[in-house]
C-alpha cells in the first residue's frame, strides 16, 4: 500500500489531524466559510479574546482585525510546536493586535476567572470524551466575564463524503471505528454542543450549520486537503476487519487516491456547527 508521508498527521501530543501542515492545507481548501464562520462568532472590537487550542494560529489574523488595535488576544494549546508557530507569527508584526501564547491544557486554564470578553474554540470539541468535554465548558465559562460570548466550532462528520464514493463505505468505516476512537466519535456530536453549553448554564444559544463542498475540478490546495483525508481513511481502513468489498476499494483509495479526485462527479462534503452562548449574568 502506498504512504506517501504520516497519513494520520499526528502531533507531538498524539492528537491526529492536528499537525500544522493538516492545519494550514484545511483552513486555506475552505478559507470562506472558515472566516465567515468566525465573523458570525460576535467578537467586538476592544475585547480581550482566548483562542482556546489555537492550533498553529491560522485564526489569528482575522480575529485580530476584529478585536482590533485596542483588543488583545491570548492563544492557549496542548502542541508546544504549535506555540511555537503562534509565537513566530505574534512577533512578525502582521497581527492587529497584541497575542500572548501559551502552552496549556484546555480543561485546567492557567487564568484568572471572568479574564476574557470572549473565548474562541475550532475543531478542538472532538478530542475530547464526554465527560472531558463537559470539564471544559465549566472552565470555558469560568474564565469568561459574565454577558461574555463562547463561540465554539464544532465538527460534524454526519455527512463526511468523497461521491462518487458512495456513503455507505464511509459510514460503515466510521462506525467500526468511532466504538474506541474518542477522536471520530467526538467528531459526530457537531450538531449536539448546544446541550453542553447548557449544561454549563450558558444563555442565548444559538448554532448555525456550514455545508462546506468543493466539486472538480479541484484548486491546489484543496485536492491536498482532501488527499490528506483520504490518505487517513484508508489507513484506518487497513487497521479495521472491514467486508472485502470495502477493504478492496480503501486499498484502491490508498494506492491512488487522484484517481477519486480528478473523476468529473467528484464532489467533497463536510459539516461543521457553530455554536455561541453568553455567560449570564450575576
Amino acid at each position: 500500500m502506498k504512504q506517501t508521508r504520516d497519513a494520520y498527521q499526528t502531533t507531538t501530543t498524539g492528537h491526529k489531524l492536528g499537525s500544522g501542515h493538516h492545519l494550514d492545507r484545511h483552513y486555506y481548501a475552505l478559507q470562506k466559510e472558515y472566516e465567515e464562520t468566525l465573523r458570525a462568532a460576535g467578537f467586538q472590537s476592544g475585547w480581550h479574546v482566548l483562542d482556546a487550542g489555537s492550533g498553529n494560529g491560522l485564526f489569528l489574523p482575522l480575529l485580530s482585525e476584529l478585536v482590533g488595535s485596542s483588543g488583545a488576544i491570548s492563544a492557549i494549546d496542548l502542541a508546544p510546536e504549535n506555540i511555537e508557530e503562534v509565537e513566530e507569527l505574534a512577533k512578525s508584526g502582521n497581527l492587529a493586535c497584541p497575542v500572548e501564547a501559551t502552552v496549556g491544557d484546555l480543561t485546567a486554564l492557567p487564568y484568572e476567572d471572568n479574564h476574557f470578553d470572549g473565548l474562541w474554540s475550532a475543531n478542538v470539541t472532538q478530542y475530547f470524551t464526554d465527560e472531558q468535554l463537559s470539564q471544559l465548558m465549566g472552565e470555558f465559562r469560568r474564565v469568561v466575564k459574565p454577558n461574555g460570548v463562547i463561540a465554539i466550532k464544532g465538527v460534524d462528520i454526519s455527512v463526511w463524503q468523497f461521491q462518487p464514493q458512495h456513503p455507505i463505505l464511509m459510514w460503515r468505516l466510521l462506525e467500526l471505528e468511532s466504538r474506541d476512537n474518542t477522536q471520530l466519535s467526538g467528531a459526530m456530536r457537531g450538531t449536539r454542543l448546544p446541550g453542553w453549553f447548557r449544561d454549563a448554564g450558558l444563555t442565548e444559544i444559538v448554532s448555525k450549520t456550514t455545508l462546506a463542498e468543493r466539486r472538480h475540478p479541484l484548486k491546489g490546495v484543496e485536492r491536498e486537503y482532501i488527499r490528506g483525508n483520504l490518505e487517513f481513511l484508508s489507513k484506518l481502513a487497513a487497521g479495521q476487519k472491514l467486508p472485502e468489498i470495502d477493504a478492496k476499494e480503501w486499498r484502491a483509495i490508498a494506492d491512488t487516491p487522484d484517481a477519486l479526485i480528478n473523476h468529473l462527479d467528484f464532489c467533497y462534503r463536510e459539516m461543521y456547527v457553530l455554536t455561541t452562548g453568553r455567560v449570564p449574568m450575576p
